[in-house]
């Protein structure tokens, strides 16, 4: 099947690594190096309300993967 080129849209890259080990530093660099928009899916989560309360071991928020939106 042939891409239309009228219909091409930026790619979505995921990174995902352990909390605390500068993923959100590695996407920041590679959203300017691409010049494609990063969005940091806890601070979106949180933006949202659909966080839960906060790890201490991990250093983050419990998604809430039940809400819906």
């Amino acid at each position: 099947m042939a891409q239309n080129s009228s219909c091409y849209k930026r790619p979505n890259i995921l990174i995902t690594r352990n909390p605390g080990t500068r993923n959100t530093t590695t996407a920041t660099s590679l959203a300017v190096v691409t010049e494609l928009r990063h969005i940091n899916i806890g601070d979106f989560a949180n933006e949202e309300n659909l966080t839960n309360d906060w790890n201490d071991t991990f250093d983050c928020y419990y998604i809430n993967e039940e809400s819906k939106t």
